[in-house]
């Protein structure tokens, strides 16, 4: 087998190009996936809401009603395995909480923020974190409040803050830094706990900045839950988002775990197109560019691509296969696929969504072609 020939190759590293590959090795396809670089699920809140699909006009969606359930099965899947585990599914509604102190509605989430529904408890305590200004407790606290109760709701939260040890003797604190620490120093992360303990005696629920390590699972972050003695909802702040680069290195453990090779850092800039097929893909490898050739192209770059477009262009139309088709609906390339939000200029509130479930149709339908280089 040669180094730069697979099965599939998946270009993008968002949620549509992660389930695309994670389906074709799951399916015993020779996988490589290559990204410059991470999707933007990282930077929010990782949910999906299934509720803003518009399933009443089916010409709108690249997939079909009955593609959802599949997908959304496999992404649980997917993710748990991981040690990521989100909870909900298809007709599920929760309220999550944001850092802005507001709630959004979602129908999966990741655990930890799954967690934050105020219709599920009574009392939560948001705490902050002394020298950190990038998470305002009190400021979140009240602001829930207001939402809270403009929804009918009794539930009350309250803010506190901790004091954590500086063992590198830095001047000021970020979340990374918290974060980075968690992971490494086994003081540090009992002295988190220590402080913990005492705030959550009478609530129900604690909320905190995301702060709970780069490469904690969930099964770890439930034995914090365990010394501490109640729940804690972990928000996503602003950029870099700990909760989101967590689910990112998960998920690419789990990859590279089950045999997909990964390229990360270095753009797809060309795709060698010739008569009705891509026979392959240029990457900007150093010391000169690199051609890898596979079976099938899945396009999972994002909606930013303009692998296929020029920038007047409008977004990438593709046919009921998800292969990409020009004015005239004519197929581009056979062996093409494309996936997530390059399909469609969809909203923030269901780009989720749609990766999640394009990404496992593009690994799924890229599978049933047949592949040549698949491992007996």
């Amino acid at each position: 087998m040669r180094s730069d020939e697979f099965d599939i190759l998946v270009i993008g590293e968002g949620l549509s190009g992660i389930c695309a590959a994670a389906t074709a090795r799951q399916h015993g396809a020779r996988v490589m996936l290559v990204s410059k670089g991470s999707g933007s699920f990282l930077l929010g809140t990782g949910c999906l809401d299934l509720s803003q699909l518009d399933l009443a006009n089916q010409a709108s969606l690249p997939f079909r009603a009955c593609d959802i359930e599949p997908a959304i099965s496999a992404f649980l899947e997917l993710t748990a395995t991981a040690g990521c585990g989100y909870e909900g599914g298809v007709g599920e509604r929760r309220l999550v909480p944001t850092s802005l102190g507001t709630f959004a509605e979602a129908s999966l989430a990741p655990r930890q923020l799954w967690k934050g529904d105020p219709r599920a408890f009574a009392e939560a305590v948001v705490v902050g974190i002394d020298n950190v200004s990038t998470f305002d407790a009190n400021f979140v606290a009240e602001r829930l409040t207001v939402h809270s109760r403009s929804k009918g709701l009794p539930t009350l939260f309250h803010a506190a803050s901790i004091n954590l040890p500086r063992i590198h003797n830095q001047n000021w604190l970020t979340l990374l830094e918290i974060a980075t620490d968690f992971d490494h120093s086994a003081f540090f992360r009992q002295a988190m706990i220590d402080a913990l303990k005492p705030i959550a005696k009478s609530v129900d629920l604690l909320i905190i900045p995301g702060v709970l390590g780069l490469m904690t699972s969930v099964d770890d972050i439930q034995q914090v839950e365990e010394e501490i003695g109640c729940p804690i909802c972990e928000l996503p702040t602003v950029p870099p988002c700990i909760p989101g680069l967590r689910l990112l290195r998960r998920l690419e453990t789990h990859l590279t775990g089950k045999g997909v090779e990964l390229l990360t850092g270095f753009a797809a800039r060309d795709l060698h197109l010739e008569a009705g097929r891509c026979m392959g893909v240029e990457i900007e490898t150093p010391g000169k560019p690199r051609t890898i050739r596979a079976d099938y192209v899945i396009l999972a770059a994002g909606r930013f691509s303009r692998l296929l477009l020029n920038a007047a262009m409008p977004p990438l139309q593709v046919n009921g296969r998800l292969q990409p088709v020009d004015t005239r609906q004519e197929i581009l390339a056979e062996n093409l696929l494309a996936c997530g939000s390059v399909v469609g200029d969809y909203g923030v509130c269901d780009r989720n969504a749609i990766d999640v479930i394009t990404g496992f149709q593009a690994g799924l339908l890229a599978c049933q072609q047949g592949v040549s280089y698949a491992e007996s």
